[in-house]
């Protein structure tokens, strides 16, 4: 089964919320008002509302009902906590997004930010995203019901050898060239990374 990746959401329904897939069992599970996102290394956009349901994360601008962001926990293929200011100006969430595709070289990422930057992004190429609440405080909530919905899909094939749920394995993380930039910042809820530290003594 093949990743969907980030995708618009221009509908809405009557309340403002996103329209749930009730066929599928989806249902709310955290609602939090401003908060900003950022795709890729764009800018931060405008406030909006996250919402968290038990299949998907969906972001939805304040002042364009037009516009909204959401991808499935399936894609999500790791999300962290950030507050190290040198990798990004404020407290956030960091997620890596998987969209089925492989194949994927520097100039994917040029171009990537050269759309995001005229505001024509091609969403199927977005790997990385923030989400930035107005409050910081908020994160660790924001976090913690991030992994229990992520919990409740998991990878219909089975996880792959050597990874948790929703999160790379360390030498995956570290050979992350932008993930790696703010490693320090991160933190991420996996007992596996506290393993996966080099004692000093050992080098």
């Amino acid at each position: 089964m093949k990743s969907g990746g980030l995708v618009a959401v221009p509908n809405r329904g009557g309340d403002g919320a996103p329209i749930l897939d009730e066929a599928e069992g989806e249902s709310f599970a955290m609602l939090q008002p401003f908060v900003g996102i950022v795709l890729g290394d764009s800018d931060a956009q405008e406030s909006g509302t996250l919402y968290i349901t038990t299949r998907r994360l969906v972001w939805l601008s304040d002042r364009d009902i037009g516009k909204g962001y959401a991808v499935d926990f399936l894609s999500l293929s790791m999300h962290a906590i950030s507050r190290d200011l040198e990798a990004y100006p404020s407290p956030c969430v960091y997620c890596q997004i998987e969209n089925g595709d492989d194949e994927y070289c520097e100039d994917d990422e040029e171009e990537e930010e050269d759309e995001v930057a005229n505001g024509d992004a091609n969403l199927s190429k977005i790997r990385e995203m923030r989400l930035v609440p107005q409050d910081p405080a908020v994160l660790d909530n924001i976090f913690q019901v991030l992994c229990e919905c992520a919990a409740l899909n998991p990878d219909p094939q089975g996880e792959r050898e050597g990874e948790g749920e929703w999160f790379f394995n360390a030498e995956e993380v570290m050979a992350s060239e932008n993930l790696e930039r703010g490693m320090e910042g991160l933190e991420v809820q996996d007992s596996r990374f506290e393993d996966a530290e080099e004692d000093p003594e050992d080098e």
